[in-house]
């Protein structure tokens, strides 16, 4: 782990699946251990068929995002609409996500993923609520559509940026916010770190995306949500910053957008 000596700000992980089924025999245990180096937690709900609203995890510094990932756009319906307002209803939902597009090996055509996409941004606008967006080998396709429609949101977050540096350019231009995951400590991600130097720090996230994309020098393990630390690292490494002045830009955003205290 970073050195902790250098920590004195805990950070906030935007972006992690705690509902996955490799966190299924520990799940409380951790979140309770994580809030001993963190400040806070969004957690993604992205295949609402499968979880009831009633088995959310209610605390003050969680928030959650809610929607139909790409790759379960075949399968949503008009009822499942009404699936999203229930966990809207309980009061710890603050976005809708994690929503997009998968060109990479999503096995869903994109017609229908592009469909899906539209009409749950359309939901976020009627309820007023930020989007966090998937987006895999669809930059082009996404900006498109996000061009036409993200000023009727609050906020629009491109979740585990891995696009280049001329779309990170038109993605701020649209005041989108780059979410950075522990991808950026690979040896091979040269353009993704060229990439995160040129967001703004008014405009950058930190994730881990775990279970997913552990960091480098624990890649291959299960990702948990302390690990967001490295990422925080190498960002300041990268833009020759104090690791604590990353943590408190992210942090700011985080609680902005998610609406966490």
């Amino acid at each position: 782990m970073p050195n902790k000596e250098d920590i004195q700000i805990k950070p906030i992980d935007s972006h992690c699946h705690l509902f996955d089924e490799k966190f299924k025999e520990d799940r409380i245990e951790l979140i309770n251990t994580s809030f001993q180096k963190l400040d806070g937690l969004v957690i993604i709900i992205e295949e609402p068929f499968n979880i009831s609203p009633l088995s959310l995890i209610k605390h003050p510094k969680i928030r959650y995002a809610v929607g139909y990932h790409p790759y379960y756009s075949e399968k949503v319906v008009a009822g499942n609409w009404d699936t999203l307002s229930l966990f809207l209803n309980t009061g710890y939902v603050s976005a809708i996500g994690e929503i997009g597009l998968d060109y990479y090996h999503c096995k869903v055509t994109k017609d229908i993923q592009r469909k899906v996409f539209i009409q749950q941004i359309e939901f976020a606008q009627q309820h007023n609520l930020p989007i966090v967006i998937h987006c895999r080998n669809a930059e082009k396709d996404t900006y498109e559509i996000l061009r036409d429609c993200h000023k009727n949101v609050p906020s629009v977050v491109l979740h585990c940026y891995g696009g280049d540096i001329d779309m990170v350019e038109q993605f701020l231009g649209m005041n989108c916010y780059i979410s950075i995951a522990a991808t950026i400590t690979y040896p091979k991600a040269i353009e993704l770190q060229k990439s995160a130097e040129r967001v703004p720090l008014d405009y950058l996230l930190i994730e881990t995306d775990a279970p997913y994309l552990a960091p480098q020098p624990v890649r291959g393990k299960r990702c948990v949500p302390e690990y967001v630390l490295y990422t925080a690292e190498k960002i300041a490494e990268i833009k020759k910053m104090d690791v604590n002045d990353i943590i408190h830009f992210t942090n700011q955003n985080t609680k902005k957008i998610f609406s966490l205290i």
